[in-house]
């Protein structure tokens, strides 16, 4: 293999496995995403950054993703309208024990 063809592949082997850490920021654990990681040989300080920012991304997209799917189901469903069909299907018993005893006094030992 020629030079230019062996900068080609390591090029090329290279932004596969940084799509890889790219879209597995997102799906994977930490330790999985390390690992991966690890296999580049990255300095310390830049594999650190790399983790924050993969964990800030994986944050970021399941609170986006979790606010759409809420803002979805919230579309469709009215919450007064379940609740009210929900209490006029079935009845309601509610049962409330609340007791109060005093505290048992510790002992201590001399």
């Amino acid at each position: 293999m020629s030079s230019e063809q062996d900068n080609a592949f390591k090029a090329t082997d290279l932004m596969k496995k940084v799509l890889t850490v790219g879209v597995g920021a997102i799906f994977l654990t930490e330790e999985s995403l390390r690992g991966v990681v690890s296999e580049i040989k990255l300095p310390k300080e830049l594999l650190k950054g790399l983790l924050d920012s993969a964990g800030k991304t994986r944050r970021e997209f399941l609170q986006n993703f979790s606010s759409e799917m809420i803002d979805r189901v919230m579309d469709k469903v009215d919450p007064t309208a379940l609740v009210e069909e929900f209490l006029q299907k079935n009845d309601v018993d509610l049962n409330i024990k609340v007791s109060f005893s005093p505290k048992k006094k510790k002992h201590k030992n001399k």
